[in-house]
């Protein structure tokens, strides 16, 4: 299966006062490179996020980037220590009793005294949480980048299919037209030995005529070419089929291919193999800009 290396994945949610926002952008690279930019506080996140982004990149280039947003002190809890409370109830009881006063202790009162209240701040106390949370926001951001990877990938592999046909179909024409190369070199040797030989006091070898015609067909043969150029058109269609990263792999394939039709336009003396070799280097160069994208 086809996968393009561009693509982009966001998801965001909110909790309470947080919003975590996770963007993922994916870019052509020969190798595989995941860069993480998180928030100072959940940098210990930072190889947990790679390891899981790499789940669904097989090759290129993605920058992840979280962000958290919210102030953690606008949720933060009030707790009252009620022991503490009460031993300060219970001492100011005995106060009153022991010196004979009478200045009764109000809820306002208690709060004042330290330790009674404190505030605790609800990100710390589901730290855990949040983590969690994080990571199930990467996975699914990475899944939308994944989902629009692998659309633009099918439409690649369908354009690469395309050309593919179109080049086994000019490679067709060419093995057919091949033999007609020779032979119109065979007669035309043998009307310019006609013409000469009527104003030379010689005549014509037809022997030798065969032994150049022969020595031209062994220098014109392109039949190798032929084959590994057909063989290298299934090789490069079986990758399309494979589910890994092809991408380098079908590059060095085009690169074989050009080499093969560079050959057969130089070797053949036919104008229209010519013709239909200079048609498959371009087909061939349009679809290796295609391949730099694949992943």
């Amino acid at each position: 299966m086809v996968r393009s290396m561009t693509g982009y994945g966001r998801k965001d949610d909110s909790r309470g006062s947080l919003r975590l926002t996770v963007e993922l952008r994916a870019v052509n690279h020969r190798f595989q490179e995941i860069l993480v930019r998180l928030p100072k506080k959940w940098s210990m996140l930072e190889d947990q996020v790679r390891k899981l982004v790499a789940q669904y990149v097989r090759r290129g280039r993605v920058d992840v980037t979280i962000s958290l947003e919210g102030s953690a002190s606008s949720s933060n809890t009030l707790d009252v220590d009620w022991n503490v409370a009460e031993r300060f109830l219970q001492l100011a009881r005995e106060m009153d009793q022991r010196f004979s006063l009478e200045t009764p202790m109000s809820a306002k009162d208690l709060l004042m005294f330290p330790g009674v209240i404190h505030t605790k701040e609800a990100e710390e106390a589901d730290g855990e949480d949040v983590a969690v949370w994080l990571l199930d926001l990467v996975k699914d951001a990475a899944e939308d980048l994944l989902s629009m990877k692998t659309a633009e990938g099918g439409q690649l592999e369908s354009d690469l299919n395309s050309r593919l046909l179109l080049i086994q179909s000019w490679l067709e024409e060419i093995r057919l037209l091949a033999p007609a190369g020779t032979e119109e070199y065979h007669k035309r040797l043998e009307q310019r030995l006609s013409e000469w030989s009527t104003q030379a006091s010689f005549e014509l070898d037809p022997q030798r005529v065969a032994q150049e015609v022969v020595f031209f067909a062994e220098k014109s043969d392109i039949s190798e070419e032929l084959t590994r150029l057909h063989s290298h058109c299934l090789q490069f269609r079986g990758q399309l089929e494979k589910e890994e990263a092809i991408g380098r792999k079908l590059d060095f394939l085009l690169q074989e291919m050009n080499r093969e039709a560079n050959t057969i336009a130089s070797k053949a003396n036919h104008l229209r193999i010519q013709h239909l070799a200079v048609e498959i280097k371009t087909e061939l160069e349009k679809m290796r800009e295609q391949v730099q994208n694949v992943e």
